[in-house]
C-alpha cells in the first residue's frame, strides 16, 4: 500500500512539475525572442498585459477550486446528483465570455488611459482571454477532481505550445503587442477544446474504502449530536482536524459554486496581485527601468510558475483525502520539494553571476537589474511555497487563510510603493514580505492540523458505571453525551477485556 501511495505522490507531481517545466521553458524561449523582436517598452507592454491577465484571470482560477471542491462532495454524496449542473455551468460561461468581450472593448479607451497603456486593443483582448480562462478552469477543474494528471499535463503543454509559437509568429509578421495578445486567445480555445474532450473520457479514480464520519455540522443540521469513535480498549477518541467550509443542506449546485469560488477568489486574486503587482508599480514609478525590472521578474516566476502548475495535483489530493478523513501532508511537501528546489538553484546562479545569465537569456540593455536578482528569486520562493499552502488549506476546507493572503498583499502594495521603483529596494521590500507572508500560511497549515490528526484519548466512565465522559479538554469536542449517543441501538459498552 505504502508502494502504491508514493508512485501516486510522484506520478500525480511529477507529470504536472514536468509539463509545467516545459511550458516555463517555452515561455522563456518566446521571452527571449520578444525581448530581441521588440523595443525595450513594447517588451515591457508584453510583461504588463500579461501581468493584467494573471491578475483577471483568478476569477477563472477560483471557480476552478469551487469546481474540484463540487466534484468531489457530489463523490461522496454517492454520485446521486447529475451532471446537468456541469452543462449549465459550461453555458453560463459561454454568455460570461461574450460580456467580457464586450466589456473589454468599451472599457478599453479610459482604463488605457489611465494607465498610459498605448495598446487599447491589445488590453481588449486580454479581458476577453482572461473570461476564456474560466471555461479551461472548468474544464481543468473535471480532470483534477478525477486524478487524471497525465492528461491535465498534456492539456497544459498543448496550450502553452499554441500561445508560444503563435507568439512568436504573430510579432514576427509584425503584429507587435497586439499579436501577443490574439496568440494568447488561441492558445486557450485549443486547450479548451482538448480538455472539454478529455473530460468527456475520465472517470472517477476507485474510493480509498475509508469514509470520513459525518462532520459536526452536518450532524447539527440534522438535528443530532455527533457520537463518538471508541477504541479496541472502550476509551472515547476525540479526533481534531482542518476546519470544513459548512455547505448549508439543501443549497443548490450554483449556490454552492458561488460560494466556493468567492472563498476561493478572496486568497488567489490577492496572490496573483502579489505575483505581478511589482512590475505594474516600477512600470508607473520608474518607466526607463521597467523593461530591465520585466526581465528579473519573468525569470524569478520560475518557482511561481511551477507552483501553479503542481497545486493542480495538490489541490484535489487535498480535498479527497480531507473526504475520505486521511491527511495530505505526504502530498504538500512533495509539492514543496517541486517548487523550492529549483528556485533555490535559481538563487545559487542569481548570487553567482546574475548579469551574464541576465546578458545571455534577455540580451545586455535587460541586464540592468542583475543586482536585485538573486533577491527577487528568494522572494518568489517564498511566493510559490505560500501559493502551495494556500492552495492545501482551501482543499481541505480552511477558510482563515483569506485574511492573512489579503492583508499581505495590501502590505507589500504600500511598502512596493515607497521603494519608488528602485530596483534593488523593490527586491529587498519583496523579499522580506513574501518570507512573512509564508510563515503566516506555514503557521496556519499547522493549525488546521493542530495535532496532525493524531487522537487524543480520554478514559471513558464505561468501566464505573456507562456514565458519560467528560473530555480532558472542554473545547476539544462537544459534551454531554447520552448513552444513545455512546452507543446505537443493539450494540453494547465495550469493556475493555
Amino acid at each position: 500500500m505504502m508502494r502504491d501511495l508514493v508512485t501516486k505522490l510522484l506520478r500525480g507531481p511529477s507529470s504536472l512539475a514536468i509539463a509545467g517545466m516545459v511550458v516555463n521553458g517555452a515561455n522563456l524561449i518566446a521571452n527571449l525572442t520578444l525581448a530581441r523582436m521588440l523595443a525595450p517598452h513594447s517588451y515591457g507592454a508584453v510583461v504588463e498585459l500579461t501581468n493584467i491577465f494573471m491578475i483577471l484571470s483568478m476569477i477563472g482560477s477560483s471557480l476552478q477550486v469551487a469546481v474540484v471542491q463540487r466534484d468531489t462532495a457530489i463523490e461522496e454524496q454517492g454520485r446521486t446528483v447529475t451532471r446537468a449542473w456541469i452543462r449549465r455551468l459550461r453555458g453560463k460561461c459561454i454568455a460570461g465570455v461574450v460580456v467580457a468581450t464586450l466589456a473589454g472593448l468599451a472599457l478599453a479607451e479610459p482604463v488605457c488611459a489611465l494607465l498610459s497603456f498605448p495598446h487599447r486593443f491589445a488590453f481588449a483582448e486580454v479581458v476577453a482571454a482572461a473570461a476564456l480562462w474560466s471555461a479551461i478552469s472548468i474544464e481543468r477543474g473535471l480532470l483534477q477532481s478525477r486524478a487524471a494528471y497525465p492528461t491535465l499535463a498534456r492539456n497544459l503543454s498543448y496550450e502553452g505550445a499554441i500561445r508560444v509559437v503563435g507568439t512568436i509568429v504573430l510579432v514576427g509578421v509584425g503584429a507587435g503587442v497586439d499579436g501577443a495578445s490574439t496568440a494568447l486567445i488561441l492558445g486557450l480555445l485549443v486547450g479548451i477544446e482538448h480538455a472539454r474532450r478529455a473530460s468527456a473520457l475520465t472517470v472517477r479514480p476507485p474510493r480509498s474504502g475509508r469514509r470520513r464520519a459525518p462532520s459536526a455540522a452536518a450532524l447539527a443540521a440534522a438535528g443530532r449530536r455527533p457520537a463518538p469513535r471508541l477504541s479496541p480498549d472502550g476509551d472515547l477518541l476525540v479526533e481534531t482536524g482542518p476546519l470544513t467550509i459548512p455547505a448549508p443542506r439543501g443549497v443548490n449546485t450554483s449556490r454552492a459554486l458561488m460560494y466556493g469560488t468567492a472563498v476561493a477568489m478572496g486568497a488567489l486574486i490577492p496572490l496573483s496581485a502579489l505575483q505581478n503587482i511589482d512590475v505594474v508599480i516600477v512600470g508607473r514609478a520608474n518607466p526607463h527601468e521597467v523593461g530591465a525590472w520585466a526581465a528579473i521578474a519573468t525569470a524569478c516566476k520560475v518557482p511561481v510558475f511551477l507552483g501553479l502548475a503542481v497545486a493542480n495535483f495538490l489541490l484535489p489530493e487535498a480535498a479527497r483525502r480531507h473526504h475520505e478523513g486521511e491527511s495530505a501532508t505526504n502530498a504538500l511537501l512533495t509539492a514543496l520539494a517541486w517548487v523550492t528546489t529549483p528556485g533555490l538553484l535559481l538563487v545559487g546562479v542569481a548570487l553567482v553571476d546574475p548579469r551574464w545569465l541576465l546578458t545571455t537569456v534577455f540580451g545586455a540593455q535587460l541586464a540592468g537589474g542583475a543586482s536585485a536578482l538573486w533577491l527577487l528569486a528568494l522572494a518568489m520562493t517564498f511566493l510559490a511555497t505560500t501559493l502551495l499552502f494556500t492552495n492545501y488549506l482551501l482543499g481541505v476546507g480552511e477558510r482563515r487563510i483569506v485574511p492573512i493572503v489579503v492583508l499581505g498583499v495590501i502590505v507589500t502594495a504600500g511598502a512596493l510603493e515607497l521603494a519608488g521603483g528602485n530596483l534593488e529596494t523593490t527586491a529587498v521590500v519583496s523579499l522580506v514580505c513574501e518570507s512573512v507572508l509564508a510563515l503566516a500560511a506555514g503557521g496556519m497549515v499547522l493549525l488546521a492540523h493542530p495535532a496532525a490528526r493524531n487522537r487524543i484519548r480520554v478514559i471513558t466512565g464505561g468501566r464505573s458505571g456507562g456514565r458519560a465522559p467528560e473530555p480532558a479538554f472542554p473545547n476539544a469536542a462537544p459534551t454531554g453525551y447520552d448513552q444513545h449517543d455512546l452507543y446505537p441501538a443493539g450494540s453494547a459498552p465495550r469493556t475493555g477485556r
